[in-house]
């Protein structure tokens, strides 16, 4: 009795361990504010933005569609492939095809995906493709991962079949087809079910094989949610999450429910045959469920507030011959961090959607998390991108490669709003390769109801006196330079004993910190579960909107600043649109509605001098001459110091 009652416990802890964020999740998605920690009130106002958003719903038409097309394909392979393991009569050849059959399943993801995109940008080299990957590289991918899941359950179905009916239908004249479709398939259909719903299952959830094979005129809504995490996640992303989570719950159910099929031996012994009219039921309630949230989905969306439209004077891109744009049928690939665009949520300008509107264009936009990813994915020759938007040393390195192309600045003609202050910086003196898009600067963010007095210098990240309540950069370049600016350590120094030095000032202030972070810094800090964190200043204001303890400071010793610019790589295939594309984003309307949703500074004169600018003045983002903090810019640096200051850094992490 004591040992099933610590069994009950025991379980009862794993579930609550399992479920409870989930339950907390789906709790905060009716919440009527953005607050994760207070719950308002009952609204369904996140489940309107989210179908209201229409890159989200594209996200989602493509996730099913790969997902459906994948579990098929897979399915119809995966059977024919089960069939042929289960006909081999020898031991060791059907071992041994079993092995090969499961390494996609046991291997790492990271391992399987990156496999197969170095095969598909060799076999894109051999053919002399423009692009390795697209959505066939994608759905490939998926059909190989899925192929071992529906293997293992059509399987153990074909083992129960008494393979004497087989024999015996072939000896009463059918043909091996038609004894298999008649005999074989009728027995094995459990199994089939249950392993097309594991594959959807598994390919609607997939993020690490996709982000290495797919390319950039297909994204998935995993793709999509990662590249929100350069900022805060968004309520609508719970709504979304809330809602995958109840689909691959109920096709969890419906798996389970068709899977069940006994031993005809053991079914024989039972007096009674079991009722099928509640498992009947089942599958009508979970079908009915799933089928309902599509149109639930767009009733939501449709009665979701509409974004303001912005209208160009004068329409220069219309054929009056013919009534159509004179761009129609051209596709441009946009390249851009994550949650770094005004894209119509609350109210504000869909950027996208408004240069598809005016220019007839076709926009894939896609994001990525960090400079390095960006550069990695672009050097590869897997995809080709016609805009980035890159930081000022990447930019720099990629100058200096070959791998921008120069602008033509007689087709940006908004050019004249960026403020001279941003022009002939280090990375392009002579303003050829980049157009600034976004200014920002690293400061130190505290809660004053946990700090005791207001700081002013880096210094306080190695207090003892908030000893785990500190929180630092997951960022090499960005953690070294709070140190070197204590040492008084140029930021870009190639010196390896400076280097050190740093590195040594980062083991110091292992003891004190809570942990290092990126995007999980404004959960941290907006939930009062830290009372120091360095990041930038524009999140700063995000996250002071959901708790306003928070303050923001410039240490005294200086600081990082940066200058994100918008770029054309050499691997464009649509230059005109992408100048096209530049100049809208420097358009006054455009660049203001950017600025007020992305809360870093802007480079533009036409933001800056807009007395309706949500932070016009803001002595945070736009300091006064005699408050400017000492800033000094990351430069790229060769490749010997890079290799330097990344092992210093895993000596700093690991210690």
């Amino acid at each position: 009795m004591k040992k099933n009652t610590l069994g009950n416990v025991f379980t009862s802890l794993v579930y609550v361990l399992l479920y409870a964020p989930l339950l907390v999740m789906v709790f905060f998605s009716f919440n009527e504010s953005k607050s994760t920690s207070v719950f308002s009130g009952f609204s369904l106002r996140w489940y309107r933005e989210l179908f209201a958003s229409s890159d989200t719903v594209t996200a989602l038409k493509n996730t099913l569609i790969l997902a459906v097309a994948s579990a098929v394909i897979a399915t119809v392979l995966g059977t024919a492939a089960a069939v042929g393991i289960w006909k081999i009569k020898h031991r060791t050849a059907r071992s041994a095809v079993m092995t090969v059959t499961n390494i996609p399943m046991m291997n790492p993801e990271i391992v399987t995906g990156v496999s197969m995109m170095l095969l598909f940008v060799f076999v894109g080299r051999l053919i002399g493709a423009a692009q390795s990957l697209s959505f066939w590289t994608l759905l490939i991918a998926h059909i190989t991962f899925n192929l071992p899941y529906v293997i293992l359950n059509v399987l153990p179905k074909l083992r129960q079949t008494d393979k004497y009916l087989y024999e015996a239908a072939m000896d009463l004249g059918s043909t091996p087809m038609k004894a298999f479709f008649r005999v074989v398939l009728p027995q094995a259909y459990p199994g089939i079910l249950s392993g097309l719903i594991m594959a959807f299952t598994l390919s609607l959830d997939d993020f690490v094989i996709s982000y290495y094979t797919g390319g950039v005129d297909f994204q998935t809504l995993p793709l999509k949610i990662f590249a929100m995490t350069k900022k805060t996640v968004k309520p609508n992303m719970y709504a979304l999450s809330t809602l995958i989570f109840v689909v691959v719950l109920l096709l969890l159910v419906m798996s389970n429910l068709l899977g069940e099929n006994e031993d005809p031996r053991k079914k024989s012994r039972r007096k009674k045959p079991a009722s099928k009219t509640p498992k009947k039921i089942a599958l009508i309630v979970c079908g009915a469920l799933l089928l309902s949230l599509v149109p639930a989905g767009i009733f939501l969306g449709k009665s979701g507030e509409k974004p303001r439209v912005y209208e160009l004077e004068g329409n220069y891109f219309m054929d009056e011959a013919t009534g159509k744009s004179i761009y129609a049928g051209t596709t441009l690939n946009v390249f851009n961090w994550g949650e770094y665009i005004s894209d119509g949520s609350e109210g504000t300008l869909d950027v996208i959607s408004e240069f598809e509107r005016i220019t007839g264009i076709d926009v894939n936009y896609q994001n990525f998390d960090s400079n390095e990813s960006m550069y990695g994915k672009l050097t590869s020759g897997a995809v080709a991108y016609d805009v980035i938007i890159p930081s000022d040393y990447m930019i720099e390195r990629l100058k200096n490669e070959g791998e921008l192309l120069k602008l033509n600045f007689d087709m940006i003609d908004n050019y004249h709003y960026i403020d001279e202050r941003y022009k002939n910086l280090y990375f392009d003196e002579n303003n050829e390769y980049s157009v600034p898009y976004n200014v920002g600067m690293v400061g130190l963010i505290y809660n004053t109801s946990m700090v005791k007095e207001a700081p002013d210098s880096w210094e306080i990240m190695w207090d003892e006196e908030y000893k785990n309540n500190i929180l630092t950069f997951n960022n090499s370049r960005d953690a070294f330079a709070i140190a070197q600016f204590l040492l008084g350590i140029d930021l870009n120094t190639t010196d390896e004993s400076e280097w050190r030095a740093a590195a040594d000032k980062l083991k110091e202030q292992n003891s004190v910190l809570q942990g290092r972070v990126m995007d999980e810094v404004f959960n941290k800090m907006q939930g009062g579960n830290a009372a120091i964190a360095p990041y930038y200043a524009g999140d700063f204001l995000t996250m002071q909107e959901i708790n306003p303890d928070l303050e923001f400071v410039y240490p005294k010793e200086g600081t990082n600043t940066f200058v994100d610019s918008m770029c054309v790589p050499k691997s464009c295939q649509n230059y005109e649109a992408a100048m096209l594309f530049i100049n809208f984003m420097l358009e006054p309307e455009v660049a203001l509605a950017n600025a007020e949703y992305i809360c870093y500074a802007s480079p533009n004169t036409s933001v800056t001098s807009n007395e309706d600018y949500k932070y016009y003045q803001n002595e945070i983002l736009y300091p006064k001459k005699e408050n400017m903090p000492k800033v000094q810019y990351f430069h790229d640096m060769d490749e010997s110091t890079r290799k330097l200051y990344q092992r210093l850094w895993e000596e700093v992490v690991n210690d």
